[in-house]
Protein backbone atom coordinates (compact mmCIF):
# COMPACT_ATOMS: atom_id res chain seq x y z
CA UNK A 1 0.00 0.00 0.00
CA UNK A 2 1.17 3.60 -1.19
CA UNK A 3 0.91 6.37 1.51
CA UNK A 4 0.10 9.68 -0.61
CA UNK A 5 -2.12 12.64 -0.10
CA UNK A 6 -3.42 15.12 -2.86
CA UNK A 7 -2.64 14.57 -6.57
CA UNK A 8 -2.77 16.22 -9.62
CA UNK A 9 -4.28 15.06 -13.21
CA UNK A 10 -4.99 18.47 -14.62
CA UNK A 11 -1.77 20.09 -14.54
CA UNK A 12 0.44 17.67 -16.66
CA UNK A 13 4.13 17.15 -14.91
CA UNK A 14 7.16 18.57 -16.61
CA UNK A 15 10.88 17.80 -15.40
CA UNK A 16 10.65 21.86 -16.09
CA UNK A 17 7.59 23.42 -14.96
CA UNK A 18 8.72 26.61 -15.62
CA UNK A 19 5.60 27.14 -17.93
CA UNK A 20 3.70 26.36 -14.50
CA UNK A 21 5.59 27.94 -11.76
CA UNK A 22 3.35 31.26 -12.08
CA UNK A 23 0.41 29.83 -11.43
CA UNK A 24 2.18 27.56 -8.53
CA UNK A 25 2.90 30.05 -7.04
CA UNK A 26 -0.33 32.01 -7.15
CA UNK A 27 -2.08 28.62 -6.14
CA UNK A 28 0.26 28.78 -2.86
CA UNK A 29 -0.33 32.02 -1.88
CA UNK A 30 -4.15 30.94 -1.97
CA UNK A 31 -4.05 28.08 -0.10
CA UNK A 32 -1.57 30.33 2.90
CA UNK A 33 -4.67 32.64 2.77
CA UNK A 34 -7.10 29.76 3.41
CA UNK A 35 -5.21 28.32 5.95
CA UNK A 36 -5.03 32.07 7.27
CA UNK A 37 -8.59 32.77 7.60
CA UNK A 38 -9.23 29.50 9.19
CA UNK A 39 -7.25 29.68 12.07
CA UNK A 40 -8.34 32.91 12.54
CA UNK A 41 -11.62 31.00 12.80
CA UNK A 42 -10.15 29.08 15.22
CA UNK A 43 -9.24 31.85 16.97
CA UNK A 44 -12.72 33.13 17.23
CA UNK A 45 -13.73 30.31 19.18
CA UNK A 46 -12.40 31.77 22.37
CA UNK A 47 -14.24 35.25 22.06
CA UNK A 48 -17.63 34.00 22.32
CA UNK A 49 -18.68 35.63 26.12
CA UNK A 50 -21.87 34.45 27.54
CA UNK A 51 -21.99 33.09 31.27
CA UNK A 52 -19.21 31.26 32.80
CA UNK A 53 -20.23 28.15 33.84
CA UNK A 54 -17.51 26.72 36.46
CA UNK A 55 -17.80 23.01 38.51
CA UNK A 56 -14.78 22.58 41.69
CA UNK A 57 -13.89 19.73 43.75
CA UNK A 58 -11.69 22.08 45.82
CA UNK A 59 -12.96 25.61 44.94
CA UNK A 60 -10.15 27.75 45.29
CA UNK A 61 -10.32 31.45 47.03
CA UNK A 62 -10.33 33.94 44.16
CA UNK A 63 -11.19 32.04 41.84
CA UNK A 64 -12.94 34.55 39.44
CA UNK A 65 -11.83 35.25 36.12
CA UNK A 66 -8.72 38.03 36.48
CA UNK A 67 -7.27 39.42 33.45
CA UNK A 68 -3.94 38.71 32.46
CA UNK A 69 -3.24 42.56 32.38
CA UNK A 70 -5.42 44.19 34.83
CA UNK A 71 -6.83 46.98 32.37
CA UNK A 72 -7.05 44.63 28.95
CA UNK A 73 -10.67 43.85 28.42
CA UNK A 74 -9.88 41.85 25.21
CA UNK A 75 -7.57 39.14 27.63
CA UNK A 76 -10.53 39.49 30.43
CA UNK A 77 -13.68 38.17 27.45
CA UNK A 78 -11.08 35.81 26.35
CA UNK A 79 -10.43 34.01 29.40
CA UNK A 80 -14.23 34.10 30.65
CA UNK A 81 -15.33 32.70 27.20
CA UNK A 82 -12.85 29.60 27.65
CA UNK A 83 -14.43 29.13 31.02
CA UNK A 84 -17.84 30.09 29.87
CA UNK A 85 -16.94 27.18 27.14
CA UNK A 86 -15.74 24.53 29.32
CA UNK A 87 -16.96 22.47 32.42
CA UNK A 88 -14.07 21.71 34.39
CA UNK A 89 -12.33 21.24 38.09
CA UNK A 90 -10.13 23.06 39.92
CA UNK A 91 -8.03 20.53 42.63
CA UNK A 92 -5.37 21.17 45.12
CA UNK A 93 -1.39 19.22 44.97
CA UNK A 94 -0.40 17.76 48.36
CA UNK A 95 2.27 21.09 48.07
CA UNK A 96 -0.61 23.47 48.08
CA UNK A 97 -0.07 24.24 44.18
CA UNK A 98 -3.61 24.04 41.75
CA UNK A 99 -4.62 22.87 38.81
CA UNK A 100 -7.48 22.36 36.56
CA UNK A 101 -9.10 19.10 34.99
CA UNK A 102 -10.73 20.05 31.83
CA UNK A 103 -14.84 17.47 32.43
CA UNK A 104 -16.47 18.54 29.38
CA UNK A 105 -18.22 21.19 27.57
CA UNK A 106 -20.51 23.47 29.01
CA UNK A 107 -24.38 22.02 28.32
CA UNK A 108 -24.48 25.47 25.99
CA UNK A 109 -21.40 24.89 23.84
CA UNK A 110 -23.44 24.25 20.69
CA UNK A 111 -24.53 28.14 20.54
CA UNK A 112 -21.00 28.74 20.93
CA UNK A 113 -18.60 26.51 19.18
CA UNK A 114 -17.80 26.80 15.49
CA UNK A 115 -16.22 25.61 13.06
CA UNK A 116 -12.71 25.98 12.56
CA UNK A 117 -9.33 24.50 11.61
CA UNK A 118 -8.64 22.92 14.72
CA UNK A 119 -9.98 22.83 17.87
CA UNK A 120 -7.37 24.44 20.43
CA UNK A 121 -7.70 23.43 24.10
CA UNK A 122 -6.96 26.24 26.40
CA UNK A 123 -4.12 26.13 28.57
CA UNK A 124 -5.72 27.77 31.65
CA UNK A 125 -8.89 27.68 32.98
CA UNK A 126 -9.90 29.58 36.49
CA UNK A 127 -6.48 31.12 36.41
CA UNK A 128 -4.73 27.54 36.55
CA UNK A 129 -3.02 25.54 34.15
CA UNK A 130 -4.96 22.63 33.11
CA UNK A 131 -3.10 19.52 33.02
CA UNK A 132 -5.43 16.77 32.91
CA UNK A 133 -9.05 15.74 30.73
CA UNK A 134 -10.87 13.71 32.59
CA UNK A 135 -12.64 10.37 32.02
CA UNK A 136 -15.04 10.56 29.42
CA UNK A 137 -15.02 14.24 29.12
CA UNK A 138 -15.79 14.30 25.37
CA UNK A 139 -17.17 10.68 24.59
CA UNK A 140 -19.69 10.27 22.05
CA UNK A 141 -19.79 14.21 21.83
CA UNK A 142 -19.50 15.23 17.89
CA UNK A 143 -16.52 17.14 17.89
CA UNK A 144 -16.16 16.40 14.69
CA UNK A 145 -18.88 18.58 13.07
CA UNK A 146 -16.84 21.71 14.43
CA UNK A 147 -13.42 20.76 13.59
CA UNK A 148 -11.67 17.50 12.49
CA UNK A 149 -8.42 18.35 14.26
CA UNK A 150 -7.62 18.95 18.40
CA UNK A 151 -4.96 20.86 19.43
CA UNK A 152 -3.63 19.60 23.35
CA UNK A 153 -1.64 21.83 25.65
CA UNK A 154 2.10 20.92 26.55
CA UNK A 155 1.03 20.69 30.02
CA UNK A 156 -1.44 18.12 29.52
CA UNK A 157 -0.24 15.19 31.61
CA UNK A 158 -3.09 12.61 31.74
CA UNK A 159 -5.76 12.32 29.13
CA UNK A 160 -8.30 10.14 30.56
CA UNK A 161 -10.06 6.90 29.75
CA UNK A 162 -12.76 7.29 27.03
CA UNK A 163 -12.04 10.85 26.84
CA UNK A 164 -12.53 11.43 23.04
CA UNK A 165 -13.73 7.78 22.08
CA UNK A 166 -16.35 8.29 19.64
CA UNK A 167 -15.99 12.18 18.86
CA UNK A 168 -15.59 11.90 14.61
CA UNK A 169 -12.10 13.56 15.27
CA UNK A 170 -9.63 12.79 12.12
CA UNK A 171 -6.19 14.19 13.30
CA UNK A 172 -4.35 15.35 17.49
CA UNK A 173 -1.56 16.98 18.10
CA UNK A 174 0.30 17.23 21.30
CA UNK A 175 2.46 20.95 21.74
CA UNK A 176 5.74 20.74 22.35
CA UNK A 177 7.18 20.74 25.66
CA UNK A 178 10.82 22.36 25.50
CA UNK A 179 8.62 25.71 23.81
CA UNK A 180 6.56 25.95 27.50
CA UNK A 181 7.28 26.10 31.32
CA UNK A 182 6.18 22.67 31.15
CA UNK A 183 7.86 19.90 33.35
CA UNK A 184 9.28 17.45 30.90
CA UNK A 185 9.86 15.08 33.06
CA UNK A 186 6.37 14.52 33.84
CA UNK A 187 5.27 11.86 31.19
CA UNK A 188 2.12 12.07 29.18
CA UNK A 189 -0.32 8.96 30.35
CA UNK A 190 -3.03 8.21 27.64
CA UNK A 191 -5.43 5.79 29.54
CA UNK A 192 -7.50 2.89 27.61
CA UNK A 193 -9.59 3.78 24.91
CA UNK A 194 -8.79 7.50 25.13
CA UNK A 195 -9.47 8.11 21.24
CA UNK A 196 -10.95 5.36 20.30
CA UNK A 197 -13.79 4.34 17.81
CA UNK A 198 -12.57 7.69 15.83
CA UNK A 199 -12.80 5.40 12.16
CA UNK A 200 -11.28 8.45 10.95
CA UNK A 201 -8.89 8.92 13.03
CA UNK A 202 -5.09 8.40 11.29
CA UNK A 203 -2.69 11.35 12.39
CA UNK A 204 -1.12 11.73 16.08
CA UNK A 205 1.75 14.38 16.99
CA UNK A 206 3.52 14.09 20.30
CA UNK A 207 5.85 16.67 19.76
CA UNK A 208 8.55 15.89 22.18
CA UNK A 209 6.83 14.07 24.87
CA UNK A 210 7.31 11.39 26.59
CA UNK A 211 4.31 8.79 26.02
CA UNK A 212 2.71 6.27 28.21
CA UNK A 213 -0.09 4.31 25.64
CA UNK A 214 -2.62 2.40 27.49
CA UNK A 215 -4.42 -0.03 26.27
CA UNK A 216 -6.33 -0.12 23.16
CA UNK A 217 -6.24 3.98 23.14
CA UNK A 218 -6.48 4.07 19.10
CA UNK A 219 -8.47 0.99 19.16
CA UNK A 220 -11.50 1.03 16.11
CA UNK A 221 -9.44 4.21 14.10
CA UNK A 222 -8.37 4.62 10.83
CA UNK A 223 -7.01 1.03 9.26
CA UNK A 224 -3.81 2.62 8.78
CA UNK A 225 -2.42 5.59 10.66
CA UNK A 226 0.84 7.36 12.30
CA UNK A 227 2.03 7.82 15.46
CA UNK A 228 4.41 10.78 15.13
CA UNK A 229 7.10 12.22 17.30
CA UNK A 230 10.06 15.01 17.32
CA UNK A 231 13.62 13.64 16.74
CA UNK A 232 16.63 16.22 17.08
CA UNK A 233 19.94 15.87 15.02
CA UNK A 234 22.22 13.14 16.62
CA UNK A 235 19.76 12.80 19.61
CA UNK A 236 17.73 9.79 19.27
CA UNK A 237 14.64 10.09 21.05
CA UNK A 238 13.35 7.78 23.67
CA UNK A 239 10.17 7.63 22.16
CA UNK A 240 11.06 5.66 18.70
CA UNK A 241 11.47 1.88 20.25
CA UNK A 242 8.24 2.46 22.32
CA UNK A 243 5.90 3.78 19.66
CA UNK A 244 7.16 1.42 17.07
CA UNK A 245 6.34 -1.39 19.22
CA UNK A 246 2.78 -0.13 20.02
CA UNK A 247 2.04 0.90 16.75
CA UNK A 248 3.40 -3.16 15.46
CA UNK A 249 0.39 -4.27 17.65
CA UNK A 250 -1.51 -2.69 14.64
CA UNK A 251 -1.17 -1.64 11.17
CA UNK A 252 -0.17 1.86 11.83
CA UNK A 253 3.60 3.39 11.92
CA UNK A 254 5.77 5.44 14.04
CA UNK A 255 7.23 8.43 11.99
CA UNK A 256 10.45 10.56 12.83
CA UNK A 257 9.44 14.16 12.38
CA UNK A 258 12.70 15.95 12.39
CA UNK A 259 12.91 19.20 14.42
CA UNK A 260 16.13 20.79 12.23
CA UNK A 261 16.71 21.71 8.74
CA UNK A 262 18.86 19.55 6.45
CA UNK A 263 19.99 20.43 2.93
CA UNK A 264 20.89 16.33 2.11
CA UNK A 265 18.73 13.54 1.87
CA UNK A 266 18.22 11.62 5.24
CA UNK A 267 18.43 7.78 4.53
CA UNK A 268 18.46 4.91 7.01
CA UNK A 269 20.31 2.51 5.61
CA UNK A 270 20.21 -1.28 6.26
CA UNK A 271 23.55 -3.26 7.38
CA UNK A 272 22.79 -5.21 4.03
CA UNK A 273 20.76 -4.83 1.48
CA UNK A 274 17.04 -5.81 1.62
CA UNK A 275 15.47 -8.11 -0.68
CA UNK A 276 11.68 -7.05 -1.69
CA UNK A 277 9.15 -8.76 -3.17
CA UNK A 278 6.35 -7.27 -4.93
CA UNK A 279 2.73 -7.28 -4.77
CA UNK A 280 1.19 -7.25 -8.23
CA UNK A 281 -1.51 -4.68 -9.32
CA UNK A 282 -3.68 -3.96 -12.06
CA UNK A 283 -3.33 -0.87 -14.99
CA UNK A 284 -6.07 1.50 -15.35
CA UNK A 285 -8.14 4.31 -16.89
CA UNK A 286 -6.90 7.56 -15.31
CA UNK A 287 -6.21 9.70 -18.41
CA UNK A 288 -10.06 11.17 -18.72
CA UNK A 289 -10.38 14.03 -16.46
CA UNK A 290 -14.08 14.57 -17.67
CA UNK A 291 -15.36 11.36 -17.30
CA UNK A 292 -15.43 10.44 -13.62
CA UNK A 293 -16.66 6.85 -14.32
CA UNK A 294 -13.52 6.41 -15.61
CA UNK A 295 -11.13 7.03 -12.98
CA UNK A 296 -9.25 3.99 -11.86
CA UNK A 297 -11.31 1.74 -13.66
CA UNK A 298 -9.42 -1.05 -13.83
CA UNK A 299 -8.85 -3.08 -16.53
CA UNK A 300 -5.91 -5.83 -18.40
CA UNK A 301 -5.76 -3.43 -21.37
CA UNK A 302 -5.74 0.01 -19.55
CA UNK A 303 -3.25 2.55 -20.54
CA UNK A 304 -2.02 3.62 -17.26
CA UNK A 305 -0.05 2.47 -14.54
CA UNK A 306 1.40 3.60 -11.15
CA UNK A 307 -0.24 5.24 -8.79
CA UNK A 308 -3.78 6.34 -9.71
CA UNK A 309 -4.05 9.06 -7.84
CA UNK A 310 -1.65 10.93 -9.53
CA UNK A 311 -4.47 11.26 -11.93
CA UNK A 312 -6.84 13.05 -10.00
CA UNK A 313 -7.32 16.51 -10.95
CA UNK A 314 -6.02 18.99 -9.00
CA UNK A 315 -4.21 18.94 -5.61
CA UNK A 316 -0.85 18.96 -4.01
CA UNK A 317 1.12 18.90 -7.58
CA UNK A 318 -0.82 22.53 -8.39
CA UNK A 319 0.70 24.43 -5.01
CA UNK A 320 4.68 23.09 -5.96
CA UNK A 321 6.96 25.59 -6.87
CA UNK A 322 9.20 22.73 -8.27
CA UNK A 323 8.88 19.17 -9.07
CA UNK A 324 12.11 17.30 -10.64
CA UNK A 325 11.82 13.69 -12.56
CA UNK A 326 15.14 13.33 -14.71
CA UNK A 327 15.64 9.65 -15.86
CA UNK A 328 18.73 8.94 -17.28
CA UNK A 329 20.05 5.40 -18.91
CA UNK A 330 23.65 3.63 -18.93
CA UNK A 331 22.91 3.01 -22.58
CA UNK A 332 19.58 3.26 -24.84
CA UNK A 333 18.82 1.29 -27.68
CA UNK A 334 19.04 3.52 -31.30
CA UNK A 335 15.69 3.86 -32.63
CA UNK A 336 14.54 6.54 -35.25
CA UNK A 337 11.30 8.17 -33.23
CA UNK A 338 13.24 7.34 -29.83
CA UNK A 339 10.73 4.56 -28.59
CA UNK A 340 13.59 2.94 -26.49
CA UNK A 341 14.58 6.38 -24.49
CA UNK A 342 14.69 6.49 -20.82
CA UNK A 343 11.94 9.56 -20.56
CA UNK A 344 9.46 6.97 -21.28
CA UNK A 345 9.42 5.21 -17.63
CA UNK A 346 7.79 8.49 -16.16
CA UNK A 347 4.34 7.16 -15.54
CA UNK A 348 2.75 9.88 -18.08
CA UNK A 349 3.99 8.04 -21.48
CA UNK A 350 1.64 4.85 -21.03
CA UNK A 351 2.15 1.51 -22.41
CA UNK A 352 3.26 2.54 -26.12
CA UNK A 353 7.01 2.99 -25.41
CA UNK A 354 9.16 1.79 -23.49
CA UNK A 355 13.17 1.91 -22.28
CA UNK A 356 15.10 -0.35 -23.75
CA UNK A 357 18.76 -0.67 -23.14
CA UNK A 358 21.53 -0.68 -25.77
CA UNK A 359 24.46 -2.79 -24.24
CA UNK A 360 25.82 -5.45 -26.40
CA UNK A 361 24.48 -8.87 -24.78
CA UNK A 362 21.14 -8.83 -22.57
CA UNK A 363 21.48 -5.87 -20.47
CA UNK A 364 23.22 -7.32 -17.20
CA UNK A 365 24.88 -4.37 -15.81
CA UNK A 366 23.09 -1.43 -17.88
CA UNK A 367 21.19 0.91 -14.72
CA UNK A 368 18.60 3.44 -14.68
CA UNK A 369 19.46 6.63 -12.48
CA UNK A 370 16.25 8.80 -11.30
CA UNK A 371 17.03 12.15 -10.15
CA UNK A 372 13.90 13.60 -7.98
CA UNK A 373 12.48 16.41 -5.28
CA UNK A 374 9.40 18.19 -4.73
CA UNK A 375 9.32 21.74 -2.82
CA UNK A 376 7.35 24.65 -2.07
CA UNK A 377 9.92 26.95 -1.68
CA UNK A 378 8.13 29.07 0.60
CA UNK A 379 10.07 27.57 4.52
CA UNK A 380 7.38 25.94 5.71
CA UNK A 381 4.01 28.20 5.42
CA UNK A 382 1.85 26.33 7.49
CA UNK A 383 4.68 25.58 10.18
CA UNK A 384 7.68 25.53 11.28
CA UNK A 385 10.18 22.80 11.29
CA UNK A 386 9.59 19.95 13.82
CA UNK A 387 6.21 20.52 13.01
CA UNK A 388 3.50 17.78 11.58
CA UNK A 389 0.62 18.68 9.60
CA UNK A 390 -2.17 15.94 8.63
CA UNK A 391 -3.55 17.04 5.51
CA UNK A 392 -6.52 15.44 3.84
CA UNK A 393 -5.82 13.91 0.38
CA UNK A 394 -8.26 12.66 -2.65
CA UNK A 395 -7.50 9.36 -1.89
CA UNK A 396 -5.39 8.93 0.73
CA UNK A 397 -3.84 11.24 4.01
CA UNK A 398 -0.58 12.75 3.73
CA UNK A 399 2.20 13.84 6.64
CA UNK A 400 3.28 17.41 5.73
CA UNK A 401 6.60 18.42 7.81
CA UNK A 402 8.85 20.15 4.70
CA UNK A 403 10.31 16.02 4.23
CA UNK A 404 9.51 13.98 1.56
CA UNK A 405 9.14 9.94 2.70
CA UNK A 406 9.44 7.87 -0.19
CA UNK A 407 7.33 4.97 0.12
CA UNK A 408 6.59 2.44 -2.58
CA UNK A 409 8.16 1.99 -6.44
CA UNK A 410 6.00 1.17 -9.13
CA UNK A 411 7.63 -1.23 -12.09
CA UNK A 412 6.37 -2.28 -15.13
CA UNK A 413 8.43 -4.75 -16.61
CA UNK A 414 9.45 -6.00 -20.09
CA UNK A 415 7.88 -3.46 -23.10
CA UNK A 416 3.93 -3.83 -21.81
CA UNK A 417 2.49 -2.81 -25.10
CA UNK A 418 0.72 -5.69 -25.35
CA UNK A 419 1.27 -9.41 -24.72
CA UNK A 420 3.05 -10.85 -27.69
CA UNK A 421 5.07 -7.54 -27.56
CA UNK A 422 5.86 -8.10 -24.02
CA UNK A 423 7.15 -11.75 -24.65
CA UNK A 424 9.44 -11.32 -27.53
CA UNK A 425 11.47 -8.86 -25.21
CA UNK A 426 14.08 -9.27 -22.40
CA UNK A 427 12.51 -8.87 -18.96
CA UNK A 428 14.14 -7.54 -15.74
CA UNK A 429 14.65 -10.33 -13.21
CA UNK A 430 16.42 -8.87 -10.32
CA UNK A 431 17.75 -4.61 -9.92
CA UNK A 432 20.15 -3.60 -7.09
CA UNK A 433 18.52 -0.02 -5.96
CA UNK A 434 20.86 2.02 -4.59
CA UNK A 435 19.74 5.40 -2.79
CA UNK A 436 22.23 8.51 -2.73
CA UNK A 437 25.19 5.70 -4.67
CA UNK A 438 24.85 3.45 -1.59
CA UNK A 439 22.83 0.03 -2.01
CA UNK A 440 19.66 -0.47 -0.10
CA UNK A 441 18.17 -3.08 -1.26
CA UNK A 442 17.01 -5.90 -3.88
CA UNK A 443 14.30 -6.04 -6.01
CA UNK A 444 13.29 -9.38 -7.26
CA UNK A 445 10.82 -8.74 -10.23
CA UNK A 446 8.11 -11.33 -11.30
CA UNK A 447 7.78 -12.56 -15.05
CA UNK A 448 4.52 -10.75 -16.12
CA UNK A 449 2.99 -8.02 -17.60
CA UNK A 450 1.25 -5.87 -14.64
CA UNK A 451 2.28 -3.14 -12.57
CA UNK A 452 4.08 -4.32 -9.74
CA UNK A 453 4.41 -2.47 -6.53
CA UNK A 454 7.76 -2.51 -3.76
CA UNK A 455 6.41 -1.17 -0.70
CA UNK A 456 10.12 0.68 0.80
CA UNK A 457 10.45 0.75 4.86
CA UNK A 458 8.54 3.80 6.00
CA UNK A 459 10.42 6.65 6.97
CA UNK A 460 13.87 4.84 5.71
CA UNK A 461 14.25 7.16 3.01
CA UNK A 462 13.27 11.43 2.70
CA UNK A 463 14.54 14.39 1.88
CA UNK A 464 13.68 17.72 2.92
CA UNK A 465 11.93 20.29 0.66
CA UNK A 466 13.40 21.29 -2.70
CA UNK A 467 16.53 18.76 -2.30
CA UNK A 468 17.58 16.30 -5.02
CA UNK A 469 17.55 12.66 -4.32
CA UNK A 470 19.06 10.21 -6.19
CA UNK A 471 17.80 6.36 -7.17
CA UNK A 472 19.88 4.02 -9.27
CA UNK A 473 18.48 0.59 -10.36
CA UNK A 474 21.25 -2.04 -12.01
CA UNK A 475 19.96 -4.46 -13.83
CA UNK A 476 21.29 -8.23 -12.09
CA UNK A 477 19.67 -10.78 -13.84
CA UNK A 478 16.72 -11.42 -16.53
CA UNK A 479 14.27 -13.05 -18.04
CA UNK A 480 14.76 -13.75 -21.68
CA UNK A 481 12.67 -12.78 -24.55
CA UNK A 482 11.63 -15.39 -27.19
CA UNK A 483 12.79 -13.25 -30.12
CA UNK A 484 14.98 -10.41 -29.14
CA UNK A 485 17.78 -10.01 -26.73
CA UNK A 486 17.90 -6.25 -25.40
CA UNK A 487 16.14 -6.07 -21.87
CA UNK A 488 13.00 -3.63 -21.59
CA UNK A 489 11.41 -1.40 -19.10
CA UNK A 490 7.94 0.10 -19.52
CA UNK A 491 7.16 2.12 -16.41
CA UNK A 492 9.26 3.23 -13.36
CA UNK A 493 8.08 5.36 -10.93
CA UNK A 494 8.34 5.94 -7.25
CA UNK A 495 5.91 7.55 -4.76
CA UNK A 496 6.45 9.62 -1.88
CA UNK A 497 4.80 11.40 1.13
CA UNK A 498 4.95 14.88 1.91
CA UNK A 499 2.97 16.94 -0.50
CA UNK A 500 0.50 19.91 0.16
CA UNK A 501 -2.16 20.96 -1.96
CA UNK A 502 -4.73 23.86 -1.36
Amino acid sequence: MAYRGYHNKGNRLSRSNEGNKGNRKWLTLCFAMTVLLTACANADINTQTPASAMTSEEPQAGSEIEPEIADDDKASDENTSRDSLFDYEIKTRSDGSSYATITGFHENYTEILQQSWELVFPEQLGGVVVTEFAPNAFQNIPLGEYSRRVRISSDVVCVGAHCFENCGIKAVTFDRQDLSGSDPSVPLTIHERAFADNPELWGVYFSDRTVILEDEVFAGCAETGYLCYMVFRDMPSEMAAPLKAYAAQTSWDAVEIPAYDSNTALVDYPETPLVLKPETGSFFHGENMYDAELWFERSDDAPDYGFPEWHVPCGEFCAMQSWKYEIEASSTLPSADGRYAAAHLDYWSGREHAWAEGAPGNGIGEHIRITTNCGYNDTQTLGTKGTALFLDGDIEPDIYDGYMRYTQICIVNGYAKNQQTWEKNGRVKRMLLCVEDRPFAYLELEDTINPQYFTLPFGAIKSPDSVDIHFEFTIEDVYEGTTYEDTCLTGLVIDFMGRKGH
